[in-house]
């Protein structure tokens, strides 16, 4: 319990002074613009018109975070966020025993459990081969913990492994009409690190793209394509695929949304569908509110297939409370 506070507060602390910098960043850039425009503008306009228009001028929210990664990156000790930093101490669902029959935990799992992510991204080369595409390798780890279940030894039931190596074109361009603010390509190895009737893995390459709607909505698609493992000869066999229906209940890709209401407050979703006749899809919901200046609350809903790993082919509901270290943006 102790490392894992302490690698969280390690967390907490270098991305919060991330995303401090940013904030301060934007406010630099609008003073700038509007002490430029002070020197050039008419006697006509007034101070507030004059600010409205940098505020209208400033980078969306995707394009601020691209350049802070990069101001980053100029600490050789930088590691930065990648996908939300939170911790769940309250997480709620109705497990489902069944894929853990004749193991050590038995049916002895408890429905309440700490749900925790952790991701973290490194920008290893800008720039390469033309100007806005960079190279990424990031690292996420989410966790179900049964930390108030003392009658089996508070277990780690399931943690999910997620390597990734990312091309991310961070230029603005325009598909079918729509603006693209950012697009990723990437090699994605998911794992649960189990053996044995608990193992599940899959590797995929994945095409992303995020979309700008206003100054504070942006939504994302992304579609992968699952790169093909041989068959396994027996059920225990440790070589061979561990989950070659994975794509029945996980589909093809997901579309994803967030609107950032204010600095501190922020809604988002995420909608996933395997497009067959079985309909088999999920939905997460989450809400981001302040606690204070340094800590925002969160509350996570989710619906469906493929909560983790272990219950890709399980329907699973969970709802959670507890507070992020970092968010989407």
């Amino acid at each position: 319990m102790k490392v894992v506070v302490l690698f969280l507060s390690v967390v907490f602390s270098i991305t919060n002074a991330y995303c401090a910098e940013s904030e301060s960043d934007l406010r630099n850039s609008i003073d700038e613009c509007l002490f430029n425009a002070l020197k050039q503008a008419a006697p006509e306009i007034t101070v507030g018109e004059l600010r409205q228009n940098c505020s209208e001028k400033a980078p969306t929210l995707v394009k601020q975070r691209v350049e802070l990664e990069k101001q980053a990156s100029k600490n050789p000790f930088a590691i930065i966020p990648h996908k939300p930093n939170f911790v769940l101490p309250a997480s709620v669902t109705s497990i489902n025993q069944d894929p853990y029959i004749g193991t050590p935990v038995g049916s002895e799992l408890d429905d309440v459990e700490i749900k925790f992510q952790v991701s973290l991204k490194y920008l290893a080369m800008q720039d390469l081969i033309f100007k806005d595409l960079d190279l990424q390798f990031a690292f996420t780890t989410t966790s179900w913990w049964q930390a108030y279940n003392s009658d089996i030894s508070a277990p780690f039931r399931e943690t999910n492994y997620e390597p990734e190596v990312i091309l991310n074109y961070h230029h603005s361009w325009s598909l079918l009409g729509l603006p693209v603010e950012q697009t990723t390509l990437a090699f994605n190895h998911q794992s649960n690190g189990q053996t044995g009737q608990l193992s599940r893995s899959w590797n995929r390459i994945i095409l992303g793209f995020t979309f700008a709607q206003a100054d504070d909505v942006l939504w994302g698609f992304r579609t992968w394509y699952r790169l093909p493992e041989d068959e396994k000869i027996t059920a225990l066999d440790p070589a061979g695929d561990d989950n070659p229906d994975i794509e029945k209940f996980m589909g093809y890709g997901e579309l994803g949304g967030l609107w950032s209401i204010s600095d501190k407050h922020s809604l988002e979703f995420m909608l996933r569908n395997n497009l067959r006749s079985d309909n088999r899809g999920a939905i997460q919901l989450g809400w981001s509110f302040p606690i204070n200046d340094r800590i925002q609350g969160y509350v996570e809903y989710f619906n469906g297939y493929g909560e983790s790993l272990i219950y890709y082919n399980y329907h699973a509901q969970r709802l959670g409370i507890g507070f992020k270290l970092t968010n989407w943006l």
